[in-house]
């Protein structure tokens, strides 16, 4: 209710004065803030547009991770593992993937392999990523800059995406070497200090790796580093 003046009562009422009451002031109205900002979607955008720029961009943890360009000879390690599965790619209608990356759950995570293999329905779970257990196979080749990595973060990322094949391509260690992880838990955390593969396969260059199916074939580690 308003608060108003009374009317003041004198000895000659026909001069009694009524006066009206100001009017209320304005209720102060806040301006409108800035919009929320949505975290996932700018650190997405940004992944995207890095990439989009020829940078090799991921994201871990949320935050986006961006690796030294590929070299010569990563690049042709790729391409001869690319010749070696070419015949299975076109038998199977597969897809040969090296700009698509892997769902991390439960982030919002992406890793980018420089080889992933997958048939032509794989689950997409958005425009950057596949969802790991529909992927065949993905590949890393290390370099200086990457090799931590792919050694130490990539197996348990991938495991708990359900990639069920992950192939490290090593040429710097001292002999060089290829590993074989397949049979992911099913049940890593984020933090999970188990080996997130339950198989492990390590050879020398020279000797053979068997993919199993859908693949079916060995592996000339040999072919690999040429």
């Amino acid at each position: 209710m308003a608060l108003t003046m009374p009317t003041k009562h004198g000895r000659h009422q026909q001069n009694m004065r009524i006066h009206a009451a100001p009017p209320p002031a304005p209720a102060h109205v806040p301006e409108p803030g800035p919009e929320p900002v949505d975290e996932k979607d700018v650190v997405q955008r940004l992944c995207l547009e890095l990439n989009e720029a020829g940078y090799t961009a991921e994201i871990s943890r949320g935050q986006v991770v961006v690796s030294p360009r590929t070299r010569r000879e990563s690049s042709n390690i790729v391409d001869r593992l690319s010749d070696i599965l070419y015949p299975l790619k076109l038998a199977n209608g597969w897809r040969f993937h090296q700009t698509w990356g892997v769902h991390i759950p439960p982030f919002p995570d992406f890793r980018l392999p420089d080889l992933m293999v997958a048939p032509d329905d794989a689950e997409q779970f958005d425009d950057m990523s596949v969802k790991g257990h529909s992927a065949l196979l993905v590949a890393e080749v290390c370099s200086p800059g990457t090799r931590s990595v792919d050694w130490e973060e990539k197996p348990l990322d991938y495991a708990r995406a359900g990639v069920p094949l992950y192939l490290i391509v090593d040429p710097l260690a001292e002999t060089r070497t290829v590993v074989l992880l397949s049979d992911p838990l099913p049940d890593l955390t984020p933090d999970d200090d188990r080996d997130p593969y339950r198989q492990i396969l390590m050879v020398e260059e020279g000797e053979l790796v068997e993919l199993p199916e859908p693949f079916g074939i060995k592996l000339d580690t040999g072919t690999l580093f040429g």
